[in-house]
Formats: structure tokens, C-alpha cells, sequence
């Protein structure tokens, strides 16, 4: 049974209404309402200007002969090689007899820049849960904020190099990452909001943190190399700051985005999380458990809604699936980008047969499924060419080679819902 335009409407309709209710969009309200991206750019800018001095410090107290301990440290964390592990040494080169006379210089700009970082991360901490600045005291407990995360990062690094001594690092290096970051970023936040909000309360925060920071951390060999080097032929060295500031916004928003969600876990009063609130004991234990909710029918997603959710993640898979199909057995078509590239090409994709989809059905009507499975061949071959004209990452040789590219992109979506999704393919609605 299809629905009328008017009632397919009014369904886009209550989905979003019951997105902008549900814990996600609830979190990403609170993100925007405390002007989470500015935030990002703020808190990574300042990570940055912190990292200046420390280096020039860690270069100054370093013993003879180790003064290019920094940029070592950088390209074997980013696994750098070639043209931009030489750039990185260049950059953070320290002249020989200029460490002495800046030493004492450095360590105190190194100390008001570190506070000018604690201050701005205990700044994100109260907008994300509310809290309002106590002055001095406030002053006080970025400090020991400050205190807290140079323990704790000198902690972590000291376990990795005793994990890296052992074979199989990566499975000692995962597990002591979590570990520690779940202690950090519990830890951290709780001092940076003066103590005025449990610890318990703050796990998930520290959960969600340590979860996405590991996953940063285990994604940077893999796609830091092939970034580094890019920016470093496109700019020289200044492509090495822009690199690292990119990877300092990513580590930013991961923080921001977790402090967040947090927050917004524990003043939700949804069935399923108070549950778990009660399951795990993230409450305070003063305030007692959380009130159970009522019976009222409550806002959010609907089951139904996250199959939904779920069902256009998976088209979205195989959609680039089946471009990256089409680039490697189509000749005459080429990819730039790497898997970024082909999930944006999967998005134009569906969102032109969205908007064309209606139109066909209007012109075909009630023809042969043949004329409508050349009309969707033509579709895609024109989109191909005009997102080959739109973007200079996506190449096609010609009209011939985008119409033999949908072919292969409709026949491997196609065999892909059914190994995917046989049961569903087998029922007409």
C-alpha cells in the first residue's frame, strides 16, 4: 500500500518531531544551544598553543643528543613515513645552544598556557551541565584539574611504553587506554566542576569519552599518514600544523560531544535510561534512586523508528558498496578520496532518486518494468556525470562509461539486498 504525499508528509513529520525528543536529539540540542562547535575550535586552538611551549620545554630539558625527542615521539604516535616524518623533523628541529636561553621563559608560558587549556575545558564542562563559575574557586579546581591530567597522561604514556615492550601491543595498548581514560575523563570533569556533582554521575561521561578517544587513538596510524603527507606536499611545513590542529579538533569534539551526552544521560527521565541509571548506580546516592517513570506514553524514537533508522544505514552501505564496485570493474572510472568520497557520492545518490523518483513514476506510469529499469539506468548514468562535474575527486571517462558505471552500481545494490536482506526482497508491498 503507498502512501499519498500528503500522508507521507505528515510521517516525516512525527519522525521528526519524535527525533528532536529522543536522547540523540536532545544531546545534539544541548550541543548547539551551548555553541558546541565554536567550543571545539576554541578548546583544540588552545590545546594547540599549550603544546608550543611544552615542546620547547621538553626540547630544553632533554639530554645532548636527544633534542629531536619531540618529533619522534609525533611520527612514530602517527606512524609517519617519507616526505612528512622529514617535514615533522624539520619543524620541531631545536637549534643547538638556543635551549638554555629560553628555558625559563618557556616553562612559565608553558604553565599560563596549560591554566589558559584547564580553564577553558572546566568552561566546557559547566555549559554542558549548567553550572555557573565560582571565581577564585573555580581557579582552584582548574588547577588541580591541571594537576590531575599531567599525572594521569604521564600515567598512561608510561604504561604504553611498558606495553609496547611485550608482543601483541595492540592488545595491551587498547585495554590500558580505556582503562586510563575512563579514569581521566571521570576524573577530570569531576574536579573541573568543583566537586558539586558525583562521581557517579559523571561515568557515563567518562565511558563515552574513553570509548571515543580510544577509537581516535586507534584510527590514527591508519588514516594520519596518508593525511600528513598530503598536507605536506600541498603546504611544506605548514601542512604539519594543519594536520595537527585537524586531529586536535577531532579529539576536541569527541570530548565536547561526550561531556554532552553526559550530561543529557542524567537529567533524562526516559524509561530506559533511568533503568539503567538504576541498573548501574550513576546516581547520587544522597538523592536516592531515581523517580520511576510514569505511565505516560513516552516521547522519543519508536522501535519502529530505529529499524527505520537502521534500514537507511544499511542502504547507505550498500550504496557506496556498490559505487566502489563500479570504480573497480568500470574502467574509466576513478575515486580520489577514498571511503569519505564514495559515502558522499552513496548521499547525492539517494538524494536524486528521491527527488526524481516521483517524477519518473508520473512519466512511466504504468509502463513495462523494462522502461522503468531504463529510465533508473539513465537516472544514475547522469548522476554519475554530473557528480563527476561537481566534484573533483569522482573522474568518468565519458556518457558510455557512466551508463555502463549505474548498470554495475544497479546490479551490485541489487544482489546486495539479497544476500543482505533475502527476506525482505522476497515480499511485494
Amino acid at each position: 500500500m503507498r502512501l499519498l504525499p500528503e500522508e507521507r508528509s505528515d510521517e516525516v513529520s512525527a519522525l521528526s518531531r519524535r527525533v528532536a525528543a529522543s536522547f540523540l536529539g536532545q544531546s545534539v540540542r544541548r550541543f548547539a544551544l551551548m555553541d558546541g562547535f565554536d567550543r571545539c575550535i576554541v578548546v583544540s586552538s588552545q590545546v594547540l598553543t599549550a603544546l608550543i611551549p611544552l615542546f620547547i620545554v621538553v626540547a630544553s630539558a632533554a639530554p645532548a643528543g636527544q633534542e629531536d625527542v619531540i618529533s619522534r615521539s609525533i611520527i612514530r604516535r602517527f606512524n609517519l613515513t617519507g616526505s612528512s616524518a622529514d617535514a615533522v623533523e624539520q619543524l620541531f628541529d631545536a637549534p643547538a645552544g638556543a635551549s638554555s636561553s629560553v628555558s625559563v621563559f618557556s616553562a612559565l608560558l608553558l604553565i599560563y598556557s596549560a591554566m589558559a587549556f584547564s580553564r577553558r575545558l572546566q568552561s566546557m564542562y559547566r555549559a554542558a551541565w549548567g553550572r555557573t563559575n565560582a571565581g577564585m574557586r573555580s581557579t582552584l579546581y582548574a588547577g588541580l584539574g591541571l594537576v590531575a591530567f599531567t599525572l594521569m597522561a604521564g600515567l598512561s604514556f608510561l604504561v604504553r611504553e611498558l606495553a609496547s615492550r611485550f608482543p601483541l601491543e595492540w592488545l595491551w595498548s587498547i585495554p590500558v587506554t580505556a582503562g586510563v581514560g575512563l579514569v581521566l575523563w571521570t576524573a577530570i570533569p569531576y574536579l573541573l566542576l568543583e566537586r558539586q556533582v558525583h562521581w557517579r554521575r559523571l561515568l557515563a561521561t567518562g565511558g563515552a569519552s574513553a570509548v571515543g578517544v580510544t577509537v581516535l587513538a586507534i584510527g590514527t596510524p591508519i588514516y594520519m599518514p596518508a593525511l600528513m603527507e598530503g598536507a605536506t606536499s600541498d603546504f611544506g611545513l605548514f601542512g604539519v600544523t594543519i594536520t595537527l590542529l585537524g586531529w586536535l579538533l577531532a579529539a576536541a569534539f569527541i570530548l565536547i560531544a561526550c561531556a554532552v551526552m553526559g550530561a543529557q544521560f542524567d537529567t533524562s527521565d526516559a524509561r530506559w535510561l533511568v533503568r539503567i541509571k538504576t541498573r548501574f548506580s550513576l546516581t547520587d546516592p544522597a538523592a536516592g534512586e531515581p523517580p520511576a517513570p510514569g505511565p505516560h506514553v513516552e516521547a522519543g524514537l519508536t522501535s519502529d523508528d530505529l529499524l527505520t533508522i537502521v534500514r537507511v544505514l544499511v542502504n547507505w552501505c550498500i550504496m557506496a558498496a556498490a559505487v566502489w564496485v563500479a570504480t573497480a570493474v568500470v574502467p574509466g572510472i576513478e575515486v580520489n578520496g577514498g571511503f569519505g568520497t564514495y559515502l558522499a557520492v552513496s548521499i547525492l545518490f539517494g538524494l536524486v532518486n528521491a527527488m526524481v523518483g516521483p517524477v519518473l513514476e508520473w512519466l512511466v506510469g504504468s509502463q513495462s518494468w523494462l522502461r522503468m529499469g531504463t529510465s533508473a539506468l539513465l537516472v544514475n548514468g547522469a548522476l554519475l556525470a554530473v557528480t563527476a562535474g561537481l566534484s573533483a575527486n569522482l573522474d568518468i571517462a565519458g556518457p558510455g562509461t557512466a551508463l555502463l558505471g549505474a548498470a554495475v552500481i544497479a546490479v551490485t545494490g541489487t544482489l546486495l539486498e539479497l544476500v543482505i536482506r533475502p527476506s525482505e526482497s522476497s515480499h511485494g508491498t
